[in-house]
């Protein structure tokens, strides 16, 4: 008997298909949950002896070291390597795994054994290159010379830049932070916005420190992968005298993709002492300068060594020593001031309010007379990193390239200049001249001093000098000078006569060339003088014999001897003031300044807590 509909169609055959199908939907989920396993690993990790006979102790770890050093319970190998878990033969397993990018100089990338033979641990006495692979010499450690760069797993090995389909398989897997990657995705530091806007050495908003956009992606909106896109490439060779390729292209980009952040190098910490698995939420101010991985990962590339600043100081400086942020020395950590914006996981706050934690301060400064000032302009006294740069011809990826970057002119810069913003707002610049070699076109000098973004987003500044022709080698020089706003490294304000003392700002610079190509090192220095007459770059010179290698030329990484006079920028930069005014409220200051120090005399004998009221009330 027929009992409702379903059983008309019901037939042997019919249940024989179903039933078919479903121990094949049973058979295929089951197979999924016993590859996605990590259980060989384990076993081929978690044995001392067989490391030990492949001479590799330092992989020994076990599942429970894994979860307490990451903080992730139950996580498993594969979660984050992939691979494959259930094989027991090296090759089968460790296929399609995601390890440690170790990159050499020539750009390719170096196995473990030959970039990186032993534990992933921090060495060696200088903080900024710990993490990278050293080799025992006499007694001492040095570095590894055959390796560039280590970059975390989450990057794309062709293209060196953060790879979001392979945080879709990892970090931002489901169960794990999907959100966190789909908010990192449409933010500035995720889409590398502003590099990517950059297409050429003219266009959309003038050259700039980094260059153009060589072979990289258009900027998106959201970033859905890596690659390489050669438009921009095609471009810059319109506007080149030498021939460009698309390989050359390719490996300036490549180098240009390491300094750029993904998921892993703000929140993978390993530790010699917590272990090698350290994962922090919380992004550390050692994270964000490149945690022991050298100069051109993440903020030591822009902050250390464009802007000139530093925040943690002494190694994580440019040149090194510099002193550290008062801030930092509080235990203040970059986040605490710069925090996640609307978008998310990655949209960090450019602008800090100091008010946040100096209220009062803030508030006395708002209604003084140098309310139309940033604090960052009494507070800060000096720059570094790169005090020239010349683009010219030299190696990249150990072959010729028209755009080597000769910017390791490494030096101090004090006080720094200060000028207006787009709001008219006084702010400290790092200012610094530029050049790049074999641009075919003239290009006329520009009118004005250039915000690159007039909306504010950033504050950054540029003058365009124009192209000169008629030096020794590549013809024409396209010459620009950068203003980069500086907000680091806060410390004991400057004097009111290194603003007052006249209209006119000095700036000097002191510097050494430390670049593998070009020439050996040598030194040299030049002054910034900044009035109402514009602002000038005089006194140039090398103060050590400058000796190129034999493939260079003067032109090619010191262009800067035959254009001394060149760098000029029109419009008004002097520091105006009322003399009588000024004298006045200086006289005044110093009077208060040594009654300050007598009270400091009269409360030293005093109980702690009434001295440490009377800092705070002094504060």
């Amino acid at each position: 008997m027929n009992v409702g509909t379903i059983s008309k169609y019901l037939s042997p055959r019919v249940i024989a298909i179903l039933l078919l199908q479903f121990l094949l939907l049973v058979v295929f989920l089951g197979y999924r949950a016993y590859q996605d396993t990590s259980v060989e690993c384990v076993k081929c990790h978690g044995n001392k002896e067989k490391l030990g006979r492949l001479n590799a102790p330092w992989a020994f770890v076990t599942s429970e070291m894994v979860e307490k050093e990451s903080h992730h319970p139950n996580i498993q190998c594969r979660d984050c390597h992939l691979g494959n878990g259930r094989a027991k033969d090296e090759n089968s397993a460790h296929k399609g795994m995601l390890r440690m990018l170790i990159v050499g100089e020539d750009g390719r990338l170096l196995s473990r054994k030959q970039g990186y033979p032993g534990p992933l641990r921090m060495s060696g006495d200088d903080l900024m290159f710990s993490l990278m692979p050293k080799v025992k010499i006499n007694g001492k450690l040095y570095m590894r010379s055959e390796v560039r760069n280590i970059l975390w797993h989450d990057r794309d090995p062709k293209t060196l830049g953060f790879d979001p389909k392979i945080a879709e398989k990892t970090c931002g897997k489901k169960g794990c932070h999907p959100e966190e990657l789909k908010q990192f995705r449409t933010t500035m530091m995720g889409r590398n916005y502003r590099q990517r806007t950059m297409r050429t050495w003219l266009k959309p908003y003038g050259p700039h420190n980094c260059g153009p956009s060589f072979a990289d992606l258009k900027p998106p909106d959201v970033l859905k992968s890596a690659g390489f896109d050669y438009d921009d490439s095609r471009a810059i060779m319109k506007d080149l005298n030498l021939p460009f390729s698309k390989k050359q292209a390719t490996d300036k980009q490549k180098f240009c993709n390491v300094c750029h952040a993904g998921c892993l190098d703000c929140h993978f910490t390993p530790s010699n002492k917590k272990g090698v698995h350290t994962f922090t939420k919380t992004p550390q101010a050692l994270g964000c300068s490149g945690y022991g991985r050298g100069a051109s990962t993440c903020h030591p590339g822009a902050m250390i060594s464009r802007r000139g600043e530093t925040y943690i100081g002494n190694d994580y400086s440019i040149p090194q020593g510099m002193k550290p942020d008062v801030h930092y020395k509080k235990g203040i950590n970059c986040i605490d001031c710069h925090p996640t914006g609307e978008k998310g996981m990655g949209d960090m706050e450019r602008k800090a309010s100091c008010q946040d934690c100096h209220l009062d301060t803030e508030s006395a400064h708002q209604r003084g007379i140098h309310s139309n000032m940033d604090c960052s302009t009494c507070h800060i006294s000096e720059l570094g990193g790169y005090q020239i740069t010349i683009w010219g011809p030299g190696e990249v990826a150990e072959e010729r390239n028209p755009f080597h970057k000769y910017s390791l002119y490494y030096g101090i810069q004090t006080p720094p200049i200060i000028m207006k913003d787009q709001k008219g707002k006084w702010m400290p610049v790092k200012v610094w001249p530029h050049s790049v070699g074999n641009i075919k076109k003239d290009v006329p000098p520009a009118d004005k001093v250039r915000f690159r973004w007039p909306e504010g987003e950033t504050r950054d500044a540029y003058y365009m000098v124009g192209t000169v022709d008629n030096l020794p080698a590549n013809n024409k020089h396209l010459l620009w000078v950068e203003f980069e706003q500086a907000a680091h490294p806060f410390g004991k304000a400057r004097t009111c006569d290194s603003c007052h003392s006249s209209e006119t700002q000095v700036s000097e610079s002191t510097w050494k060339f430390y670049d593998d190509d070009g020439s050996e090192p040598f030194s040299g220095k030049h002054t910034i003088i900044a009035g109402a007459k514009g602002l000038f770059f005089r006194d140039m010179k090398n103060t050590s014999p400058i000796k190129p290698y034999p493939q260079s030329k003067i032109s090619d990484f010191a262009s800067w001897i035959y254009l001394k006079d060149k760098w000029v920028v029109p419009g008004d930069f002097s520091i105006k003031a009322d003399r009588k005014k000024y004298q006045k409220y200086k006289d005044l200051y110093n009077r208060l300044w040594e009654e300050t120090r007598e009270l400091d005399k009269m409360t030293a004998p005093l109980p702690g807590k009434i001295r440490k009221r009377y800092r705070e009330v002094k504060a």
